[in-house]
């Protein structure tokens, strides 16, 4: 009887580890990259709507948010399947139309570096 039980043991472990390890990859939540928008421009008030629609058109875009900071968008994306210069390119195809810019901000973080000047500084 113990041997029946030990096959029976062994055929539920080897049933549950082959579940486990045919899950799809995509099981795993896809990295996120947040874009961060501002939008200038006479154009662009009362657009909230449209370049919203524009936005979520685009694969990869996974969220839209205008309420966070005024006269900004703040844009989730999947890298793998959208570059950031994509959204950009897309959404001023259709933007420049009214009069209105988008441009990514770039913070103090994400900013590039100045270069070092060779010449002396002049003091006062």
């Amino acid at each position: 009887m113990s041997h029946f039980w030990s096959q029976q043991t062994l055929s539920a472990v080897l049933l549950a580890s082959t579940v486990v390890t045919s899950l799809p990859a995509s099981a795993t939540p896809p990295l996120k990259e947040r874009l961060p928008l501002t939008l200038s421009g006479a154009g662009c008030s009362n657009k909230e709507a449209e370049i919203t629609k524009i936005l979520q058109t685009i694969p990869g875009v996974l969220s839209v948010d205008f309420n966070r900071i005024p006269d900004h968008v703040l844009v989730d994306i999947t890298p793998s399947s959208v570059k950031p210069e994509d959204v950009l390119n897309r959404v001023n195809a259709v933007a420049s139309s009214w009069q209105c810019k988008v441009e990514i901000i770039e913070g103090c973080i994400s900013a590039k570096m100045p270069t070092a000047s060779v010449e002396p500084h002049q003091h006062e």
